[in-house]
């Protein structure tokens, strides 16, 4: 698995779903907003060979916590944007 592969196909899913990014490519942040956990960090860690994905905690003294998914494969890869498309969509019908 190319980490570099998988952490394009998420900043393109991010940007297509309407996600801000900030620049980087072994981390980085995807995020709608941080209010309501509509927001991801993301680490292509290349020692241990895999993206680790770590979920916005406001709760947290508004920091990322602990890593919540490992992608470990390219099906991890596409489940995990599975759930960015879900999560966008279900904000989206939140009203303010």
């Amino acid at each position: 698995m190319d980490l570099q592969d998988i952490v394009q196909l998420i900043k393109n899913v991010a940007e297509e779903q309407g996600y801000a990014t900030t620049n980087g490519e072994v981390k980085f942040q995807v995020f709608i907003d941080k209010h309501n956990a509509v927001a991801f960090e993301i680490w292509a860690n290349n020692s241990s060979g895999y993206v680790q994905v770590h979920q916005w905690e406001e709760e947290n003294e508004g920091k990322y916590g602990r890593g919540v998914y490992s992608l470990r494969s390219y099906s991890d890869a596409v489940q995990f944007c599975n759930i960015m498309i879900a999560s966008a969509a279900l904000r989206a019908r939140r009203s303010a």
